[in-house]
């Protein structure tokens, strides 16, 4: 009899997706859930590991130990890293890891950040600790949403997930499980501290849009559907859009997902502002007032630190260019900066810029792009979100290298005086610009196959995007 048991359960688990395995790929979703499957794909979750600059970057960390491509599959590539490790086998992602196609967990690594491994976390919790059953098996395994569906019977029958209703996907914890990030600091072969790579969940947490707009307010758009248990008696139902839209659309074009790009784009445009809010004209000087103002829930830019944002000002008279600060170069670089360039209120010269960015520091205080000789930041000034307190702040989140009065939660001033002789009309402008992959960041890749692949492929795109701009004429 305990035989006949243990058969027909096996015959049970055969017939699902994947078998016993906890997870499925996201075309098991496929046919009952297109609109958010078409979406995923489009997001940058779905390209967690396909993500060159990851690739390149890993490469280079890696090499202090396989551990770090352990720790790094546990937020690319969750359901890989997972079921490995369930079945003991290892873990990494390089050379014959999980992105080498005849890895056995190719399948699931390819697909990044997937369906089953969102909806299947039973707690949340920072740095990818959140928690998630490793016990039960199909067809007992419980699938999380934020509703029971209207067809729940035929997705415990067809895929062996059982649809139980949770209210987490509606709470920025839910992001805060992989988008508050400590990396290791590494001295040879031994791990001495750990390291905030980044803090984007503890950034909105102190911010004025707690509790009432948490991330999947501006990530996720609102959308509906039409559902229904027969034919005849159609309703609509809310639904969050999966396109999980940041600020990355260099990688998205790079991928050639436009439409991703876009929306990346469009979410990056909104995130902030530039404008002139004051200018003076004397005989012998101009002297005017730029504001940047953060509508993000978190800091601008925000998340791992090879991002940053630039203000391009250029004053021009009938005869040309009288001032320009922050020209940015065709591969990255900008011009008069100096690694770390430090934080202003006042710029009286070209070879000031204001960029707004972290920047790590080894243990002895030396700039660096290495995570895993990354001790502190000793400048972050990036702009913070409006409400931000620092008093009730995380202390990973507070800024740094910054000393003026102008620099407030949610907005920045900076002053800038130029005496140079000019004719009028004279005509300001100011650009405030964004660079997924910082120059600094793109040059200081070491050597290796990943790195130049990720070389080539980055030929012809842009590192820098318009994000927002505004002039005036003085006549």
């Amino acid at each position: 009899m305990l035989a006949l048991t243990l058969l027909l359960v096996a015959l049970a688990l055969a017939a699902f997706p994947h078998g016993d395995k906890i997870f499925a790929t996201p075309e098991t979703c496929l046919e009952c859930h297109r609109v958010f499957y078409d979406d995923w794909s489009q997001s940058m979750h779905s390209n967690a590991l396909k993500d060159p600059y990851f690739i390149a970057k890993l490469s280079n960390e890696a090499i202090a130990g396989k551990f770090v491509e352990e720790e790094c599959a546990k937020c690319h590539t969750p359901v890989a890293k997972i079921q490995a490790k369930l079945e003991g086998r290892e873990a990494t992602i390089l050379r014959t890891g999980f992105l080498n196609t005849s890895n056995e967990f190719y399948e699931f690594a390819i697909d990044g950040v997937s369906c089953t491994l969102c909806h299947q976390i039973k707690r949340s919790a920072i740095n990818a600790s959140y928690s998630i059953d490793l016990v039960s098996k199909k067809p007992y395994r419980a699938i999380y949403g934020p509703f029971i569906p209207a067809f729940g019977i035929e997705m415990y029958r067809s895929v062996g997930y059982f649809p139980t209703k949770s209210q987490q996907f509606l709470k920025a914890d839910f992001c805060g499980n992989c988008h508050v990030v400590y990396t290791p600091s590494v001295e040879g072969e031994e791990i001495i501290g750990y390291f905030p790579e980044q803090t984007t969940f503890f950034e909105w947490k102190n911010s004025l849009y707690n509790p009432d707009k948490p991330c999947q307010v501006c990530h996720l758009k609102p959308s509906k559907a039409k559902v229904s248990t027969i034919p005849e008696n159609l309703f609509e139902r809310d639904f969050k859009h999966h396109y999980f839209s940041g600020a990355n659309s260099l990688i998205l074009r790079v991928l050639g997902d436009h439409d991703g790009a876009k929306r990346a784009e469009d979410i990056l445009k909104s995130s902030a502002k530039v404008k002139l809010i004051s200018v003076k004209a004397n005989d012998d000087s101009i002297e005017f007032v730029v504001e940047i103002e953060n509508y993000a829930g978190h800091k601008f830019p925000t998340g791992f630190p090879s991002r940053r944002a630039i203000v391009h000002v250029v004053v021009e008279d009938k005869n040309g260019i009288v001032f320009e600060s922050g020209k940015i170069l065709s591969d990255g670089r900008v011009v008069g900066e100096d690694y770390p360039e430090k934080h202003y209120d006042f710029i009286d010269s070209e070879d000031k810029v204001q960029i707004y960015e972290s920047v790590m520091a080894d243990k002895n205080g030396i700039p660096t792009i290495d995570l895993l000789k990354a001790m502190r930041y000793i400048k972050d000034n990036r702009i913070l979100p409006k409400g931000f307190n620092k008093s009730s702040a995380h202390p990973d989140t507070i800024s740094v290298g910054v000393e003026d009065d102008n620099f407030s939660p949610g907005y920045d001033r900076v002053t800038y005086l130029v005496k140079k002789n000019y004719t009028k009309p004279l005509k300001i402008k100011v650009e405030l610009y964004y660079q997924t992959i910082s120059s600094h960041f793109f040059e200081g890749l070491r050597e290796t196959n990943e790195v130049n692949k990720f070389r080539e492929e980055l030929e012809g795109f842009a590192l820098t995007t318009l994000v927002d701009s505004d002039e005036a004429v003085i006549s």
